[in-house]
Formats: C-alpha cells, sequence, structure tokens
C-alpha cells in the first residue's frame, strides 16, 4: 500500500494582510482583538504598536462607547457613606481600568471627553482638580484657578482639538486644556478660567455680568466652543476658545420639561441640541452654533414617546449624553437606559439606583495586554 501523503498546509497570509484583517474588527468587541493578540507574538506586537492603532483610529472614526461614570454614594467599613467616582461598563470585557477608581473617596466626576476624566476633590477649600488620562493612567493635578470660585463647574479637552481637525483621537498623554466657568460672589458675576497643560498655569480669564449660576451637567464641546448649562431656567452659558468671551443662550421658548435636560451635539458638528422630557415625551431641539447665525433661533426637530420605548412607573430623566454618537442616558425608576436618536434603538446599561447625572466614557482605541510596549504602566499620582 502506498505511504499517505499529508495534507498540504495552506500557505500562510502575509503580514500586510493579516494587519489589513485585523483593521477590520469593529472596536465595540474589545474582547476580537484581546484574543487576537494571544495567538502568537508577531500578531501581538501588530496590535499594540501604535502604527497600528493610528490606522485603527483613522480606519473606525467613531469613537465606542465604553460605559459611564457617575458620583457613587460608597457605604465605607465604618457605616458611613462616603462619595467617590463609579464606573458602569456597556462592554464586556471592559478595557476600562475602572478599579483605579476604589480609593478616590470624596472624589467627584466633572466631566470625560478625548480620553481624559476630569475628577473634583470635594471636602476642602478651593477649587482642587485632577485630570485622568485613562488609556495611559496617568494623572496630572491642576494648580488652584488664581480667583476663588462658588458654584463651578469645568469640561476638559484634548488642546489638538482648538487647532482644528480629529488629532485629538490619538492624543493619548498629549496637551490638554481645561475650562472652569463659575460664580464669583465677591464681584457678583459669571467667571471663566482656562487651563493649558503645555503652560502649566491659568491663562486667560473672561467675566459676565449675570444672575444665573452653573449646574453640574455634562458640558458639550461644538468647534471651539464649551457649552454649560446654568441654572434656574436651563440657560446655556457658551464659552468662545478662539475669543475667550462668555456668552448667554436661552433655552427656547416653548421649554417646560421636568425631567432635566442634556446638551446634545448633533452629528454635523456645528448645531447645538438640547433634550429635555416632559411627563412621558423626549423633545430635542437644535440650533445652529455658526458666529455668523449665532442669533438663529432653536427649532423643534423631534419628539419621541418615551413609554413605547423605555419602562418607568413614575420618573424618568434625561442625564448625559454620548457625544458624536447621537446617544442620550434616560434614567428611570427600572434602571439607566441608552437611547440612539437616529434609529431610536434602546438598550438598558444599568439598574435602577441615584443618577443624577452620567459621563459617557469613549475611546477611539483599546489596549491589548501581554506584550511588550502594550503594557500600560502603573498610576502617577503626582507630576
Amino acid at each position: 500500500m502506498a505511504p499517505r501523503r499529508r495534507p498540504r498546509q495552506p500557505p500562510e497570509l502575509m503580514a500586510e494582510l493579516i494587519e489589513e484583517i485585523l483593521l477590520r474588527v469593529p472596536p465595540n468587541d474589545p474582547a476580537v482583538l484581546a484574543r487576537a493578540s494571544a495567538v502568537c507574538k508577531p500578531w501581538c506586537h501588530l496590535l499594540s504598536g501604535a502604527a497600528f492603532r493610528r490606522r485603527y483610529i483613522a480606519f473606525h472614526q467613531t469613537p465606542t462607547l465604553l460605559g459611564f461614570l457617575h458620583d457613587h454614594h460608597h457605604i465605607n467599613t465604618g457605616g458611613a457613606a462616603v462619595l467617590r467616582p463609579r464606573f458602569v461598563p456597556t462592554l464586556t470585557p471592559s478595557p476600562f481600568p475602572h478599579r483605579e477608581l476604589d480609593g478616590c473617596y470624596h472624589w467627584r466626576v466633572l466631566d470625560c471627553r478625548h480620553g481624559r476624566i476630569l475628577l473634583e476633590i470635594s471636602g476642602g477649600e478651593g477649587v482642587n482638580l485632577v485630570v485622568w488620562d485613562f488609556t495611559i493612567r496617568k494623572r496630572h493635578w491642576l494648580p488652584e484657578p488664581p480667583i476663588p470660585l462658588w458654584h463651578y463647574t469645568a469640561a476638559v479637552l484634548c488642546a489638538a482639538h482648538v487647532c482644528g481637525g480629529y488629532g485629538h483621537l490619538s492624543c493619548h498623554g498629549g496637551p490638554f486644556l481645561v475650562v472652569v466657568a463659575g460664580f464669583d460672589r465677591a464681584r457678583n458675576v459669571l467667571v471663566s478660567r482656562l487651563y493649558s497643560s503645555e503652560a502649566g498655569a491659568w491663562t486667560v480669564t473672561a467675566d459676565l455680568r449675570c444672575k444665573y449660576i452653573t449646574s453640574r451637567k455634562p458640558s458639550a464641546l461644538i468647534g471651539d466652543d464649551v457649552y454649560f448649562v446654568l441654572v434656574p431656567n436651563d440657560m446655556v452659558l457658551r464659552y468662545s476658545l478662539s475669543t475667550n468671551r462668555l456668552f448667554i443662550m436661552r433655552p427656547p421658548a416653548e421649554h417646560e420639561v421636568h425631567g432635566g435636560v442634556a446638551l446634545v451635539p448633533m452629528e454635523d458638528g456645528s448645531l447645538l441640541g438640547l433634550a429635555g422630557i416632559k411627563y412621558s415625551k423626549l423633545y430635542l431641539w437644535s440650533r445652529n452654533c455658526d458666529p455668523m447665525v449665532s442669533r438663529s433661533p432653536w427649532v423643534q426637530c423631534r419628539v419621541v414617546e418615551l413609554r413605547t420605548l423605555v419602562p418607568f412607573a413614575y420618573t424618568v430623566e434625561v442625564v448625559g449624553c454620548a457625544e458624536r454618537l447621537g446617544t442620550i442616558f434616560v434614567a428611570t425608576d427600572v434602571g439607566v437606559f441608552t437611547v440612539e436618536l437616529k434609529t431610536g434603538r434602546e438598550r438598558k446599561v444599568a439598574e435602577a439606583g441615584e443618577y443624577y447625572t452620567v459621563f459617557p466614557v469613549m475611546s477611539c482605541c483599546f489596549y491589548t495586554p501581554g506584550c511588550g510596549s502594550s503594557k500600560l504602566p502603573s498610576p502617577v499620582e503626582a507630576h
């Protein structure tokens, strides 16, 4: 009997083809890339390399929602309730290093954008802020602003955003800006301060005589303008990064919501949206943010009956918005749901609890642990 021939091994894929295949793995399933990095050392080095991350970000563009942060009352060992940030994942497994927040008692979340989280250390005097770049696990303590503020809020953004384009999609570890807006009781004015990590200082200021104060609702970034919600009456404060000026924008004339409001940057990048709930309906208005037509009116662009989308018995409230994704977060007495404004699809992402405000955490790339440069450094507690 003639010896049986061994089956011919299929030819190995060229490295270029492997990269093109892995490049098309959808970013909403990080487990696939994590498993691919464990196949062999060449794949691991490819996936953890900076060149692949840059191509992956450029190919997919839209960031992936990893979960959300909110201020959570935690019961410590002594039985006392202490405030600390809590991360709720929307992906499994989650690449977000949420355990690093376990010891952050008396910290509060102020903003989250461009791979960075802005945190406030409460309980002391003054304004104590920390920017955490969670993708590289690095913390940056900010100096106090040069003026005492009362009822303040803040926003963080990549410094590359001001230069135009989308350089901030892969700017992890790069320079950033922090905008603080608050009330100066000594002069009875709203004031803003801008911090630059490159300069390491608060650089410019703007004042506006106004009787409103800032809320801790999430900010919105459209072009070179940062928007905050004021109370009472849900007025909108606009800070212009290009001109260093503050402006007040009134809400829609017919605006009478009962379930809170959220600023919603619209998908084309030039419109500011405002979402609010009245009874069981979600109302969405939009307004042109072009400085040449800054006096343009609010336009009601959508009304959504929430009873057909999310379950609730008594309470329903808008608590956040994922920028660039067209997704809002709605908290009810049943849980927290995401609602996609374009498709109307809903998804339950958390059980019922106290969710006054949620801050979506998004990223444009994932880091695959296990080899070489992909290992993340330990947290840096001070610089």
